[in-house]
């Protein structure tokens, strides 16, 4: 995966998880739990596909 892409994935994964967890908190009315727990969801996972795609091109 080029640099770019995965900075361009990783940028659009961190903005919907901002926008969806931040939605979910307001619709809730709760702390912002689900903002913080779609950070590391977002994070982690693309993380996950940037090593699964480079250990596929070795």
């Amino acid at each position: 995966m080029k640099p770019f892409t995965f900075s361009g994935v990783l940028l659009v994964n961190i903005l919907l998880s901002l926008f969806l967890g931040y939605k979910l908190d307001e619709w809730l009315n709760t702390t912002p739990i689900f903002i913080i727990f779609g950070l590391i969801y977002s994070v982690v996972g693309s993380i996950y596909i940037l090593l699964h795609k480079a250990n596929k091109h070795e």
